[in-house]
């Protein structure tokens, strides 16, 4: 469940007080409400985990790990005078790339004790991601004649270190459950790009995809449970793509004529960065729904990282040189659904309704006997024979949807 930390050019412009998501090929829109976390312009490479946000920040000279607890609004951070680099975080566990020692090592602090630890002692350690009690990485290597990039697990429950077998040279790792996925490029050998993931459990390795050197660019990739998700410039212009691990089947999630990149998955939503509207926005597709949604700010936006409804970013509507995080909290568009039982039966007839909606926070019902109510999952007795149509109507801060069942409710 990696935390998106790539560098891209970009082109800055513009201020924005309000941030809107709009809904793609529909006349309704979703919405976001929006909090801006810093405003030193110094912050960059966010990851969220629950009520955690945590970003890299140079306001006082140097890069620091800082963290913000959402539900208190505090912050804290690292007080090392080296640099603290690309965070990762899973539950109240912190990892970063740290130079305290000369070169780099990945280091780790406990949110709820406040204690660091270094977990590695090479000095070229990188790029690191976690979940659960098990780390991931890479350390440069080398010798004569070539460099590469290796691959690292390490298990905080067992203190060992493992090395993941790749064909290559391997970045950015990401990790979920027993997961690690990594973008790999064979320099040596072709100068392919793949997608390569490696289950710990069963110690096998599966190649996920492949892009011909001076044909197809991959991407670096983000998993979260058995969905990976990448970019792939297949069609001379970058794509946002999923692949489905208990299917075995790729879908293209994007096919718009403009630069899809950085995606990040938490569910069913994909984020990413996208250049479409002449900037980068961020958007956001729910793969139950199938609904688009973007930013619309005039400036930049990049390298999203997501949790539950929660997206975070790098933002450049303060200044070129201003970056800040922000956070925005999605609202797709709700679709109404329910079930009932028994549909049928002699009076007086107790029935249980239940929501089957998505994406609602709001639940209106009409039983069809002038009775109403407002729980998501109502039961209701009917008094009287008849047929009787029900309707559901569901709200959130994107919108409404109405599912109605014409003589649903059978009475006798």
């Amino acid at each position: 469940m990696g935390n998106r930390k790539k560098l891209y050019s970009i082109a800055i412009a513009s201020v924005a007080a309000t941030l809107f998501l709009i809904l793609v090929s529909s006349t309704v829109s979703a919405s976001i409400s929006e909090t801006r976390i810093t405003n030193h312009g110094t912050a960059s490479s966010p990851a969220i985990y629950s009520n955690n946000i945590v970003w890299q920040d140079n306001r006082n000279g140097n890069w620091d790990i800082y963290i913000q607890d959402l539900s208190t609004k505090k912050q804290t951070h690292t007080t090392n005078q080296s640099d603290q680099i690309n965070p990762a975080i899973y539950g109240n566990k912190v990892v970063w790339g740290d130079y305290r020692n000369g070169g780099s090592d990945i280091y780790l602090q406990d949110l709820s004790t406040k204690k660091q630890t270094r977990i590695t002692t090479s000095g070229n350690a990188s790029t690191s991601d976690i979940y659960g009690n098990k780390i991931t990485y890479v350390k440069y290597a080398s010798n004569d004649e070539e460099s590469w990039y290796e691959l690292y697990m390490y298990d905080l429950s067992t203190k060992k270190e493992t090395q993941i077998p790749t064909i290559m040279s391997s970045f950015e790792p990401s990790i979920y459950g027993n997961k690690i996925v990594w973008l790999d490029f064979d320099a040596f050998n072709g100068g392919d790009y793949y997608i390569y993931m490696y289950d710990l459990s069963t110690k096998k390795q599966t190649q996920i995809t492949k892009g011909d050197w001076g044909k197809e660019y991959i991407g670096v990739p983000d998993i979260y449970d058995n969905k990976i998700v990448y970019e792939a410039d297949r069609n001379r212009n970058y794509d946002i793509y999923m692949y489905d691990l208990s299917t075995s089947k790729e879908t293209h999630i994007t096919t718009d004529k403009s630069v899809q990149q950085a995606p990040a998955i938490y569910g069913n939503t994909i984020v990413w960065q996208d250049n479409r509207n002449g900037n980068w926005d961020i958007y956001a597709y729910d793969l139950a729904t199938h609904q688009q949604i973007h930013t619309t700010d005039k400036s930049d936006q990049v390298a999203p990282a997501i949790y539950n409804n929660k997206i975070v970013w790098t933002d450049y509507r303060n200044g070129q040189d201003k970056p800040d995080i922000y956070m925005g909290t999605i609202s797709y568009l709700p679709v109404a659904a329910f079930t009932a039982s028994p549909t049928t039966g002699t009076h007086p007839l107790n029935v249980q309704f239940t929501d089957k909606s998505t994406d609602a926070y709001y639940w209106s019902w009409d039983f069809g006997d002038k009775s109403t109510s407002t729980l998501q999952s109502p039961a209701h007795k009917y008094t009287k024979a008849g047929k009787y149509t029900v309707t559901l109507k569901v709200k959130n801060a994107a919108g409404s949807n109405t599912a109605k069942k014409t003589n649903y409710i059978i009475v006798k």
